[in-house]
């Protein structure tokens, strides 16, 4: 932690660096921030909202307006967790023969993703204002599941970085995990009424879940219902147990990270 608060300038020159050159080589630019995301919801959207579900609503909100306010979460988890679990290996080449402080790495590459994060969430903000008006938008717990997201994707990405770093299998198990996270996370579902409670209560003990409808509450419905609920406890404890551990595993192992080079 103290690493990360001396850093704190680094972080933000070299996360700004990172957003610059994941679009340097490209005609569009910096463009496709916004028409990446803008294909994947077109796709779903014709496919789950069209096809699969006849273009009904969700409790009575239209199921585009539904969709993206899981998705756009969505998008900046899964790329933090994907870019967060390489991140160490992919610089350790260049930072290896620095006096560099490995911790902060993970760091950037997360808040990287944040910057892409608030450019789509303003977009999203707009549709849902237009679509659905203000009474329904709680800004005070969409911030709240907003540093929550990054704070767990932070804890996460300390493990995920130092284990992919010394087994590369890892990685590749982690992208196979991200796609099924995102089909076992009701994202494009919703959970029946048929549904045992049992499995209910599964999915909403996953921490991606508890962030997802986290947003779609703030945004929707302007509830407090999930902040207040025992859910939060759950989630606050699995973030601190990551952290503990990624921390602990990675002031350990980083001494070492050279060798699996």
């Amino acid at each position: 932690m103290q690493e990360q608060i001396r850093n704190l300038y680094m972080i933000g020159r070299l996360s700004g660096y990172e957003l610059k050159k994941s679009y340097a080589g490209n005609l569009l630019g910096s463009f496709w921030i916004i028409l990446n995301p803008l294909f994947q919801i077109g796709v779903y959207w014709i496919v789950f909202g069209l096809g699969v579900r006849g273009g009904r609503d969700v409790a009575g909100i239209p199921f585009f307006i539904w969709l993206i306010c899981g998705l756009i979460p969505w998008f900046f988890m899964s790329a933090s967790i994907l870019q967060g679990s390489n991140s160490v290996y992919a610089r350790l080449n260049s930072v290896s023969k620095m006096n560099f402080p490995l911790s902060v790495i993970p760091t950037y590459v997360i808040v990287s993703q944040v910057y892409t994060h608030l450019i789509l969430m303003g977009m999203l903000l707009v549709i849902v204002i237009v679509s659905q008006g203000f009474s329904h938008l709680n800004v005070i717990s969409l911030l709240y599941f907003m540093l929550s997201s990054f704070v767990f994707l932070l804890s996460l990405s300390f493990i995920t970085s130092t284990l992919s770093t010394m087994v590369r299998d890892i990685h590749l198990l982690i992208q196979t995990a991200t796609r099924m996270l995102f089909y076992i996370t009701p994202i494009l579902w919703i959970p029946s009424d048929n549904t045992p409670q049992l499995l209910k209560e599964v999915f909403a003990m996953n921490p991606f879940y508890y962030l997802v409808e986290g947003y779609r509450d703030s945004l929707l419905t302007g509830g407090w219902g999930l902040i207040t609920s025992p859910y939060t406890i759950v989630f606050w404890l699995i973030i601190c147990g990551l952290f503990v551990f990624g921390s602990a595993i990675h002031v350990k192992f980083r001494k070492q990270f050279v060798d699996y080079l």
